[in-house]
């Protein structure tokens, strides 16, 4: 018999055991710890927090309700410690390295860099190039054959916005762990 506690991690309940519990307090900390000293701090844990939420929602379904300490070693093992890349952060500004996985990107519209519905935006986030050469593609076949306004809408409906920073990490093919978040935070 093990104890189980209920939590609130960025907005949803979960049921955890006592081991499961202190072993992700202490990563939390270890997380807030390293953060506190960064302008953005509260921003990206409070990210950290929401991307660990989305995974433990993946671990719980009917026949499984209660988080246990393998999911939190294998949400660590995802997410990576702020001490595997203390050693990138340096005084002199330097590019930004992101961590890919392998695999492939999602297709979702960009908020960030909409100018109707952010299908464009998310169409070059997908494919590497520019929102703009998919904004003339569209016009160019609105005037020559008149489909384009069909087609924009259409992408516009079936495809989901990326909403939380893991869907937009997701987008550019990145993973959406600890360095990766941070590093796409520094950029906002």
């Amino acid at each position: 018999m093990k104890i189980t506690e209920n939590i609130n991690l960025a907005g949803l309940i979960f049921t955890i055991d006592q081991d499961a519990l202190i072993k992700l307090q202490h990563y939390l900390n270890s997380i807030e710890r390293f953060f506190a000293i960064k302008e953005e701090g509260k921003e990206v844990v409070a990210d950290i927090e929401g991307r660990i939420s989305e995974l433990f929602g993946t671990k719980i379904n009917k026949s499984k309700e209660v988080i246990n300490i393998d999911d939190v070693n294998q949400i660590i093992e995802i997410m990576g410690m702020p001490e595997d890349f203390m050693d990138e952060v340096q005084p002199e500004p330097r590019k930004q390295s992101y961590q890919y996985h392998n695999n492939p990107k999602k297709l979702y519209r960009d908020p960030d860099d909409k100018v109707l519905g952010g299908v464009s935006s998310g169409l070059g986030a997908f494919f590497n190039f520019d929102p703009v050469l998919f904004r003339v593609l569209f016009v160019l076949a609105v005037i020559f054959t008149g489909i384009g306004v069909l087609v924009y809408i259409i992408l516009w409906i079936v495809l989901p916005e990326a909403n939380t920073f893991a869907q937009k990490l997701d987008m550019k093919g990145y993973q959406a762990n600890v360095s990766n978040i941070h590093n796409a935070r520094k950029k906002v």
